[in-house]
């Protein structure tokens, strides 16, 4: 369920808890030359308190930090904690101790996960339980804790093993009725501190990557960004293919990532191409990649959901090395099927997801959209926050996705959390409601109308919460029964006239980021289970269309390339949490857009027991934009 890591390196963090003051010790001594430090530290829980709903019980407990959600297996609550150590540290050890261990009869069993796609309504979805788990009196989870280690750049661009720890103080054995569970655990982490320093220089900052037809488009936006300072170079597609090798195109580019970023200490890629057209296109050439078909080649992951059978997912560019210092393919077993996990007859890969490098893609089809979307790019950098008056404003979009949340639709509920999240880095930020709510009181809803009116009168920044498909979003009336929805199509786009007053939008939802859709492919799929068009010719995705759309649109945004998963237990969860880690992250100083996207997915990788569902929605959130680009703009 967790990533396994190397006998050889094991490690853990330290944590601190309900009740404790935490303290971290370290001590060092030279045994050939080697730098060994040490951290101790603990952590307490109070006793577990039982709530029963639905015949079922939850557990919770005072300091326990999240749940651990696997689909159909018990809820348990659990305690996550991430260190950072200096990246190139070796022979990390951890020894832990639980405290105080108690067992307590429970009347009924505790409630399974319940993790559903944002298409469905998982307030009315059954309880499903894994008899593997359920028919069992083994203690669930199998240990007391676990460990968890990584390498990517931490929220001050530093390079540094994340070194986590995963605590269980409450374990549960279905066929006695009991739950076993401890008061705390005390922590000894050692390891072998790096000899070698950190890059203190770069000759770069990003790189483009495109077909070398693209060049001459993309040179303003190159040498605009020089001029600001951001060290920005161009490398084609056709010198990466004759200089760089590796199982597939994918790949060969994912190495020449590795060389810029060894050699050049980059920090923001661009993939400037998509599909080569909007007509037609076979867009894999096989079940992990497709090149044929693009001007720059995408990695798909091989973590299936319902009718996903795996997902386009940039993140596979960024995530360069794991813990252990080596390159990471994500192809542990070279079977030539990446980042398998829950694949029926195929072996699971053991691989990264803590980026190294921040990515984001570009996927036009031809120069024409291309030097529409640098222009848009130049123009928003030319100016700062100062000279936007517009900038101050927050749009939320929201219903009813699921269910309610402390007395309101559970969208709304997530729009106001991001609002307030991005308050604390703008603090005269003012909120625009295009809620379902307003459908009584004449404000703006969330149709067309609602939203056109939204961006013409400008943002910042725009959160969609709700449910969607690749040429759609909507959601569910706030009084809905069933699938009583409200929204907008990319057919509507002309109507969203906001010039160049061009916010940064997240969009939540299902598929709105699945950007390998054709017309024809999207006719000839009449059922849509394949590129869920349902026989209606669409052209682009949702969230790529807010981007490269003229006279407006947005300046950059996010989407689903697969499923949005939401979890009945928690509004802020799966594919909502990664969404809400976004506003958290400019709200803490993130200033660039992909830096955001990164921190984002790097904080939830930090807070949370990773698993199946944890991993498919991290693979399949897209950024769409100029990675670099400056939150606001420039002051002149």
């Amino acid at each position: 369920m967790k990533k396994i890591v190397s006998l050889l390196v094991l490690g853990i963090l330290l944590i601190s808890g309900l009740g404790v003051a935490a303290f971290r010790t370290e001590v060092s001594s030279n045994q050939a030359s080697a730098t060994i430090k040490s951290i101790t530290g603990s952590v307490q829980f109070s006793s577990p308190t039982l709530v029963e709903k639905d015949g079922l019980l939850t557990v919770e407990i005072h300091g326990a930090s999240t749940q651990l959600q696997t689909q159909y297996e018990p809820v348990v609550p659990i305690y996550v904690k991430t260190y950072e150590i200096p990246y190139g540290s070796t022979n990390i050890q951890v020894s832990a101790t639980t405290k105080n261990i108690e067992t307590l009869m429970i009347p009924e069993q505790i409630a399974p996960a319940r993790i559903a796609p944002v298409t469905e309504d998982i307030a009315q979805a059954p309880y499903v339980k894994d008899e593997s788990v359920y028919g069992s009196a083994a203690l669930y989870p199998d240990a007391w804790y676990e460990s968890d280690l990584g390498a990517g750049r931490n929220d001050k661009n530093v390079e540094v093993i994340f070194v986590k720890v995963i605590c269980y103080p409450v374990r549960y054995s279905p066929l006695n009725n009991e739950i076993t569970y401890t008061d705390g655990f005390d922590f000894t982490i050692t390891y072998t501190a790096p000899q070698t320093q950190p890059r203190s220089t770069s000759t770069y900052d990003m790189v483009i990557i495109a077909p070398a037809k693209f060049q001459a488009t993309l040179q303003p936006l190159i040498d605009e960004k020089n001029a600001k300072g951001v060290k920005t170079t161009f490398k084609s597609m056709e010198d990466i293919l004759s200089e760089y090798t590796g199982y597939d195109q994918p790949e060969q580019v994912k190495y020449f990532i590795k060389y810029a970023y060894d050699t050049w200490d980059i920090t923001y890629v661009l993939l400037a191409g998509g599909l080569k057209n909007h007509i037609y296109a076979r867009d894999k050439d096989t079940i992990s990649a497709g090149w044929k078909a693009w001007w720059v080649p995408v990695r798909y992951v091989s973590i299936p959901y319902s009718e996903d059978e795996g997902c386009l997912c940039d993140l596979y560019y960024g995530c360069l090395y794991n813990a252990t210092g080596a390159f990471d393919s994500w192809d542990s077993n070279s079977d030539h099927i990446y980042a398998a996990w829950g694949v029926p007859g195929v072996q699971r890969d053991k691989f990264d997801l803590s980026p190294e490098v921040y990515v984001s893609r570009l996927p036009v089809a031809n120069t024409v959209e291309l030097k529409r979307v640098v222009q848009k790019i130049i123009t928003y950098e030319s100016t700062g926050p100062a000279e936007k008056s517009w900038y101050t404003t927050f749009v939320g979009v929201g219903g009813k996705t699921f269910n309610y949340w402390e007395g309101q639709p559970d969208g709304q509920y997530l729009c106001g959390y991001a609002y307030n999240l991005t308050k604390a880095a703008i603090p005269n930020l003012t909120f625009t409601k295009v809620f379902t709510t307003n459908r009584d009181s004449g404000g703006l809803v969330p149709d067309i109308k609602g939203v056109s009116t939204a961006f013409k009168q400008g943002a910042g920044f725009v959160d969609f919460e709700g449910h969607g498909g690749p040429s759609r979003w909507d959601t569910n009336w706030y009084d809905a029964n069933g699938t009583d929805r409200v929204g907008i199509n990319i057919a509507q786009f002309g109507r969203i006239q906001n010039k160049d007053m061009l916010p940064v939008a997240v969009v939540g939802g299902c598929h709105n980021g699945m950007y390998n859709i054709t017309a024809i492919a999207a006719m000839i799929d009449l059922k849509g289970t394949n590129h869920y068009g349902y026989g209606y010719p669409i052209y682009a995705c949702f969230s790529w269309c807010l981007v490269v759309k003229p006279f407006g649109g947005a300046i950059g945004s996010t989407g689903c390339t697969g499923y949005g998963l939401g979890s009945g237990a928690d509004p802020v969860a799966l594919s909502a949490e990664l969404e809400m880690n976004f506003f958290y992250e400019i709200g803490n100083g993130s200033t660039n857009l992909a830096a955001v996207h990164s921190h984002a997915i790097q904080k939830y990788i930090n807070e949370e027991s990773i698993g199946n569902s944890d991993a498919f929605c991290i693979t399949n959130w897209a950024l769409f934009g100029d990675p670099s680009l400056k939150l606001g703009g420039y002051s002149s």
